[in-house]
């Protein structure tokens, strides 16, 4: 599997890798990572957000660090036919909106950072190995351990011990592969959704989607199988 994705050119500060994040809500792993390139000689830099949603925390999260923001919404349903066809043909109108943007900053990896969209192979295949994701649950053979909008719901409804994040390459799949890295951490006694997952954001999340984009834009990403590790 991790021969068919073309990672990004080995990048330096001097002509970093330009990034472009995709968010749905409040940014707060966008805010770690903005912070993160301002505070180290990083060989990436993000050059433009998007947002599916209008007015969203963290659009004005960019806008504070000195960022372009761009809101994207989705066309209306009432543009479209309706049925199956319709619904595909507002979703590729909507992709191809958001690549007009990332071509126009020359974005050369695309990070999903709190992005509730399922992206399509349309838009995926000239794009594999040049979009990363971070999600908050273990990693397992077939990807995610629990996938989908509520990772860490999902992992204490499943009586789970312990709970992570993972940075894996986008796929048309949901959540699954292949894994760059993966940090995990045991449920303490008493947490709920909202505990859990605030500590794997701030404990894990924030540290490690830095961390693994710092990798890729160095070239110590490099495959493994049917996943990637970091040298």
């Amino acid at each position: 599997m991790s021969g068919q994705y073309n990672l990004p050119r080995i990048a330096s500060i001097d002509e970093p890798l330009k990034i472009g994040v995709l968010i749905s809500g409040s940014g707060s792993g966008l805010e770690a990572l903005l912070q993160h390139q301002e505070s180290n000689d990083c060989s990436h830099e993000t050059v433009v957000v998007i947002s599916d949603k209008p007015a969203v925390k963290g659009l004005d999260r960019a806008a504070k660090h000195g960022v372009i923001g761009i809101c994207i919404p989705l066309q209306p349903r009432s543009d479209f036919e309706v049925g199956s066809d319709g619904a595909r043909a507002r979703r590729l109108a909507h992709e191809q909106a958001v690549a007009e943007v990332l071509d126009e900053y020359r974005v050369e990896m695309v990070v999903c950072s709190g992005y509730m969209r399922i992206l399509t192979t349309d838009f995926l295949s000239p794009r594999l190995g040049g979009v990363v994701n971070i999600h908050p649950s273990p990693w397992g053979d077939e990807g995610a351990l629990y996938p989908g909008a509520h990772g860490v719901r999902d992992t204490l409804a499943a009586g789970a011990t312990t709970s992570g994040a993972s940075v894996h390459f986008v796929s048309a799949g949901v959540d699954d592969g292949p894994l760059i890295a993966s940090e995990t951490t045991v449920i303490q006694l008493g947490e709920d959704e909202d505990s859990l997952g605030e500590r794997v954001r701030t404990e894990i999340e924030h540290n490690l989607y830095p961390a693994v984009i710092d990798a890729i834009a160095e070239g110590r990403v490099v495959a493994d199988g049917s996943r990637f590790r970091i040298n």
